[in-house]
């Protein structure tokens, strides 16, 4: 039997998030970066000639005063959660499909509303009033098509889904990510700009090929995406579990800012949310800790967890609790006594209690499961590594420190050693500001310099005199690099100077500048680079 599903989405709701985020107004033009393209863009930018999929030097130069975010998909799902909640006492049934998209059976309506019309204008309502957002309605017979048709606020009659998808353009199963995470968005992007050079225009060409032609040529994924054009194929769709349920309240009378009185409070209070987790036949991946002190302030953060380990929560409460008491009072917070080979690791001035008074201390302490998974999802290969106490100890300095005192290496586009260097927080998601797969011309050449650098130095003449750079090249061979305050460098060869001009379509963001590859006498080659007159060190060859 055939269950028609409706769906609710927002539009544009990535550069709608950002916009709220940036504090914006409705008239500002708004546009969401993805490795260096447009995702998103809201009804004032698409307005001004902003469309998906254009290149960021494109976007900025058709519209110059054009906002332009980096996508943040943990953003986007945080400030949705105001949708979700809307739905918690509306509901009794529904599926987030992710930021900005939610999804509702409709034979859960039908015993509160007479129709599929009335109960849309019900939930849009509450939606509406809740949130102050736009939300548009889709109904049809599986989730993919429901999804389609909400982009267009379309109502797809009973056992017409087929006909529906027929005529929808092939680029449509972009949106398909959405219903199966197994689905990777820049494989479907490249499987559908092979189906549009091949002259498939819509779903209903790809529905129409041979299972075996499309199995062959394009595998798994194609086979999937031709069952989403016949209206196949949809896996089911897991409810969303209410917060509500999934979250303990650990309230501690007397407020104390005792870490050690912390910690055993946590470990009761997540052996109760580890318990209703489980009886779900679940398992929990992310928990998130708020400690609420007595003067009402609070402080929030998610953890992410291997096991569902009651002595690990406490572990992160009591790092928690310990970088923030000490950044709000500027002392060292009270720790039980220890050990005396604990007693070398913590080897550390302790505060009094009495010091931070009361009004630093914690009143209330919170558990949310945030994130679930099906148990088989979160166990281990025996083939797996195990990273020892490294895990542990790093948590331990980002909950301290904050998430940015570890900081995880990596690459991104850019055209000096500096700007491809991409460091992301242990443990989060890399989100590149450049896509370092696109075209970046001016680029340094492979190999690249060992060490980056970034010092002023002076690149001097036989005769003691600065070289100068211009677009034609040096106005006389270099013969000596200086570094103030590190020696100089005798130069035996050079290469030829190129100039990189880039952001010439927007003053505040031009920049103009000269590179050169220069060897030194002891055999240690050098990147220098002159820009506003002055020449600087960009990076060491080994």
């Amino acid at each position: 039997m055939t269950q028609r599903l409706l769906a609710l989405i927002v539009p544009d709701w990535p550069a709608l998030a950002a916009a709220i985020d940036a504090d914006l107004s409705a008239t500002d033009p708004v546009a969401v970066l993805r490795a260096n393209r447009v995702v998103s863009a809201n009804a004032p930018a698409r307005a001004l000639g902003i469309s998906r999929n254009m290149l960021n030097r494109a976007a900025r130069s058709r519209c110059p005063g054009l906002v332009l975010t980096a996508w943040d998909p943990e953003g986007e799902a945080r400030l949705f959660v105001a949708a979700t909640q809307a739905l918690d006492t509306a509901v009794a049934r529904f599926t987030v499909l992710g930021p900005g998209a939610v999804s509702v059976p409709a034979d859960s309506l039908q015993h509160v509303h007479a129709d599929e019309a009335s109960a849309v204008e019900y939930l849009l309502a509450r939606l509406t009033e809740s949130t102050g957002w736009e939300f548009l309605p889709g109904i049809a017979d599986t989730p993919f098509a429901a999804l389609l048709a909400a982009r267009t606020s379309t109502r797809v009659e009973a056992g017409r889904t087929p006909e529906f998808l027929a005529v929808q353009p092939v680029h449509a199963l972009e949106a398909a990510d959405l219903l199966d995470e197994t689905l990777d968005p820049e494989d479907l992007s490249d499987l559908v700009s092979v189906l549009s050079r091949l002259g498939l225009r819509t779903l209903g060409d790809l529905a129409r090929l041979d299972p075996a032609d499309v199995g062959t040529r394009f595998g798994r994924l194609g086979m999937r995406a031709r069952d989403l054009a016949r209206g196949l194929g949809d896996r089911g769709l897991r409810d969303h579990t209410r917060e509500a349920d999934l979250s303990v309240e650990a309230p501690l009378e007397p407020p104390t800012p005792r870490t050690d009185v912390l910690a055993f409070r946590a470990r009761s209070a997540a052996a109760e949310l580890f318990a209703s987790v489980r009886r779900r036949s679940l398992a929990c991946t992310q928990v998130t800790i708020r400690l609420t002190a007595t003067s009402g302030d609070h402080h929030e953060r998610t953890w992410r967890l291997e096991d569902m380990d009651d002595n690990r929560v406490a572990d992160r409460v009591r790092w928690q609790a310990e970088g923030w008491l000490s950044s709000r009072t500027g002392r060292k917070t009270r720790k039980p006594r220890k050990k005396e080979a604990e007693q070398k690791e913590a080897a550390q001035e302790i505060a009094p209690e009495d010091d931070l008074g009361l009004d630093e201390g914690i009143a209330l302490l919170t558990l949310t499961a945030a994130e679930l998974a099906a148990p088989l999802e979160t166990q281990r290969s025996l083939l797996d590594g195990s990273s020892g106490d490294v895990s542990h100890s790093l948590e331990r300095v980002q909950g301290l420190f904050g998430p940015d005192s570890v900081l995880v290496p990596g690459v991104q586009g850019g055209r000096d050693p500096g700007e491809t260097n991409l460091w992301t927080p242990w443990q989060q998601t890399p989100r590149a500001a450049r896509d370092p797969e696109a075209p970046w011309p001016g680029t340094i050449p492979a190999p690249h310099p060992a060490r980056v650098l970034d010092t002023p130095i002076e690149l001097l003449d036989e005769s003691g005199a600065s070289v100068s750079a211009r677009p034609a090249g040096l106005d006389r061979p270099p013969a000596l690099l200086r570094i103030p305050g590190s020696g100089a460098y005798r130069i035996v060869d050079h290469s030829s100077a190129w100039p990189v001009d880039t952001g010439w379509w927007d003053p505040a963001l031009r920049q103009y500048r000269v590179r050169l590859q220069v060897l030194a006498d002891d055999g240690t080659a050098f990147l220098v680079c002159k820009e506003e007159g002055r020449w600087r060190l960009l990076g060491e060859y080994a």
